[in-house]
């Protein structure tokens, strides 16, 4: 079976640059050199910001197809497995690199990086929309990383810290804009609590009664919540998490699927494929088959 490979940050950069921990790239300058942006699916142990200024194509996330439309920022975590295919003629803007610990050494509570959504550790897929009337300064943003990262000097990382921070709060104070009021802002926060949970006991706890009682709500509640900030119900986030776990395994592992079915908490293995084909709508030992034909 052939896996999907991991990259580090330095398996992407040129030799000169690989302590670094934090890689940026025109667009048009990686898609001359065919060896920095892999052309099949595969990991990252590092986030990675996609801007695209100016360019089509399709984004494969997580096994989803996204259709390019710029101007747009995608966000993608480490351990996402995606795939880019461009359009070259017209592709313009930047690919960011950076380890999560790029900012330990220079905030005074680093895990605040952490909280903000933008890199989801529950493998959900984030993209910023940019406006037209928001176009030129966000492009701005990412002209001076790029600029302090061909500088090399020791300022440099301090400076691509401070835009990145700025990039993250610009596209955080415009979503908190088109907000009503504080109440939507308090249910995000618990849906982001509620994700965090899953994240962290879904191999586990199956089922949303759980993850109300450790947010102190009702399950209806949390069903409210999840349908309005996310379009699911509870059961099904939890659900597609499992799942999304099953297909990295599958593909990403030499486990077998009673092994797979174990590490996700089910007792049963013949359970365990029911359930992934009743929402996968493929058995896991054909999704296996068809992933790495």
């Amino acid at each position: 079976m052939s896996n999907f490979p991991v990259y580090s940050a330095c398996d992407l950069i040129s030799t000169e640059n690989s302590e670094s921990e934090i890689v940026v790239h025109e667009l048009q300058d990686l898609l001359t050199e065919k060896s920095f942006i892999p052309e099949k699916p595969h990991r990252h142990t590092f986030h990675q910001i996609l801007y695209v200024e100016e360019g089509a194509g399709i984004h494969k996330i997580d096994f989803e197809d996204y259709s390019i439309d710029s101007p747009i920022i995608y966000f993608i975590s480490a351990g996402q497995v995606h795939d880019l295919n461009f359009k070259k003629q017209v592709t313009k803007g930047y690919l960011i690199n950076f380890n999560a610990e790029f900012f330990t050494s220079f905030l005074a509570k680093s895990h605040c990086i952490d909280k903000l959504p933008f890199f989801r550790i529950n493998g959900n897929f984030t993209s910023y929309q940019i406006k037209k009337d928001k176009a030129e300064e966000l492009k701005e943003i990412f002209d001076k990383i790029n600029f302090e990262y061909k500088q090399q000097k020791r300022k440099s990382e301090d400076l691509i810290r401070i835009y990145l921070l700025e990039l993250f709060y610009f596209i955080l104070n415009d979503e908190e804009n088109t907000d009503e009021n504080i109440n939507i802002t308090n249910q995000r926060i618990l849906i982001n609590k509620f994700q965090k949970l899953v994240e962290e006991n879904y191999t586990a706890e199956h089922y949303p009664k759980f993850y109300a009682d450790k947010l102190a709500i009702t399950a209806n509640y949390l069903n409210f919540v999840c349908r309005t900030f996310a379009g699911k119900k509870a059961g099904e986030i939890i659900r597609n998490r499992i799942i999304l776990e099953a297909k990295r395994l599958l593909i990403n592992s030499e486990l077998s699927i009673s092994q797979i079915s174990f590490h996700l908490g089910f007792e049963d293995n013949s359970y365990f494929t029911k359930f992934f084909k009743t929402h996968a709508r493929i058995s896991p030992s054909e999704f296996r088959q068809h992933l790495n034909k």
